[in-house]
């Protein structure tokens, strides 16, 4: 009884989602009036509730409830992330300022986003392999609704069904993964798991282990919309509501890359090299890179003749999904800081990028960039905040997209020789990167419209959150050493020693 107490409270953040979400269905479910601004108060309160109770859980490392799940400073670290980026979604993207959402329910919105939160934190912090199957499930489940959101649309109804077929292949492969490496090893605990491969291997054995790491990652990939389980993210992205495609491009993600992360180096590592060293045990580097080049090369090279913006940001989305691949192939401590950072980074300018798209629809009703001529005249300021945006997703200096980069292809050069036509290989997708996101500011700058349109009028809350996310991309520079040293005492991992 005791030991459940302690894991009760070490599990307080999900406690406090799981409490927000309901209370948000009940008040929903009264029929009031207010019952809208009340689910969107409670559900600010849930999540800045939640996100201080992780912060303050950061020095703590420990398993909780038998060891389904642990407590330590990098599962500190991506709760924190998430539940930030569920917080930030809420507050910058409303139903006043999405076209989209305009008259559709809000209560059922906002439980549904607690949930996928609470379902983020869960995977991040899985240490068995049955919670981390349930929990991407959970992720899965509660985001395929999301997507649906608008009952009557078409496209997002065909969008949640593309969805799932491509989520039912990736997660079964993963579970069938999952089976056969509880019937190699005869546990469920990563820990344990850990143990048992770095007893040794026979080559047979070694060769089995290969292919259940490839079905497992079927589910990794299929989350974090690596190549080549990336096919449903166009369609996705583009049929869903906006707030909902900028939701999905950062915060399951993040969930994916931590879920990886655990499982790669608290279940697949060698304990005498260290949780931070796969070396010892299994060359993994070989497919993980291949994986990296494909998603990142094909998320490229696809978005370059992209007209739609949702779409061209879902390409962007699948490789910036390799280059933070690039930190899970270094195989190193700072390979994994690197891989944190990038999140960060990622985090304020890709939100950032899909909140103009949306004020931009809000007000002209289109996606389609070639409605974007002359735009720099209707609204200078969000034209300058666009381009900050695209400028920091291509690594540009001085903003935070360009940090991002920097740590990750240091994290691999500084791997040796052997790694450095990977990183050429990276850096030859960034400038194709550039030209896509530079043939959109060329777009809003310098084209001329077939028409004049009126000039856009922001509200107050609208501009006030694209300033926010803009300081994200410039001011964080000034305490980069503060940010630094977070992500580098965030890198214990629990290894259940």
């Amino acid at each position: 009884m005791a030991e459940v107490l302690t894991s009760m409270k070490r599990f307080e953040p999900a406690l406090i989602l799981t409490g927000a979400t309901l209370l948000v269905v009940l008040v929903d479910a009264t029929g009031v009036r207010w019952r809208d601004g009340a689910g969107r108060i409670l559900t600010i309160a849930g999540l800045l509730l939640a996100l201080v109770r992780s912060v303050e859980l950061r020095d703590v490392s420990a398993e909780i409830f038998g060891g389904m799940a642990v407590v330590d400073p990098l599962g500190s670290f991506f709760q924190a992330l998430l539940i930030a980026a569920s917080l930030l979604v809420v507050l910058a993207f409303t139903f006043r300022n999405s076209r989209e959402l305009h008259g559709q329910g809000q209560g059922e919105f906002y439980a549904l986003l607690l949930a996928v939160t609470l379902s983020n934190v869960l995977l991040a912090t899985a240490n068995d392999l049955a919670m981390l199957y349930l929990a991407l499930e959970m992720v899965s489940i509660t985001s395929y609704v999301m997507v649906a959101y608008m009952k009557g649309d078409r496209m997002s109804n065909e969008a949640s069904l593309k969805y799932i077929l491509f989520g039912a292949v990736s997660t079964g492969a993963m579970l069938y993964g999952l089976s056969l490496l509880y019937g190699l090893t005869g546990t469920t605990s990563l820990p344990a798991i850990r143990d048992f491969l770095a007893a040794g291997l026979v080559d047979s054995n070694r060769l089995a282990i290969y292919a259940i790491a490839l079905l497992i990652f079927s589910g990794f990939g299929f989350k974090t919309a690596t190549v080549p389980f990336h096919f449903w993210c166009p369609d996705v992205y583009q049929g869903a509501p906006t707030p909902v495609t900028a939701f999905l491009s950062v915060a399951p993600k993040a969930a994916g890359f931590a879920i990886m992360i655990r499982f790669f180096y608290a279940g697949l590592a060698a304990p005498r090299t260290g949780p931070w060293d796969l070396a010892g045990t299994i060359d993994w580097v070989h497919v993980l890179m291949i994986i990296s080049v494909l998603s990142m090369t094909v998320g490229n090279v696809a978005a370059l003749t992209q007209t739609n913006m949702k779409r061209l940001l879902a390409y962007s989305s699948i490789a910036h999904a390799g280059y933070i691949m690039m930190g899970v192939v270094a195989l190193s401590q700072n390979g994994a800081r690197a891989l944190m950072i990038y999140l960060l980074a990622y985090l304020v300018m890709n939100l950032g990028a899909f909140l103009v798209v949306t004020l931009i629809h809000l007000h002209d009703g289109t996606f389609d960039l070639r409605d974007y001529p002359g735009l720099y005249r209707r609204s200078p300021f969000l034209t300058v905040a666009m381009a900050v945006f695209l400028l920091s997703l291509m690594g540009i200096p001085p903003l935070v997209g360009f940090m991002g980069k920097l740590y990750v292809f240091a994290a691999v050069v500084e791997r040796g020789r052997s790694y450095y036509g990977y990183a050429a290989v990276g850096a030859v997708n960034a400038a194709i990167a550039a030209y896509y996101y530079a043939r959109v500011l060329k777009t809003m700058v310098m084209d001329n419209p077939p028409a004049e349109k009126p000039p856009f009028r922001l509200a107050f809350a609208d501009a006030t959150w694209v300033s926010i996310l803009l300081l994200g991309n410039v001011l964080p520079l000034l305490w980069w050493a503060r940010i630094d040293g977070w992500a580098r005492s965030s890198l214990s991992l629990y290894a259940g020693q």
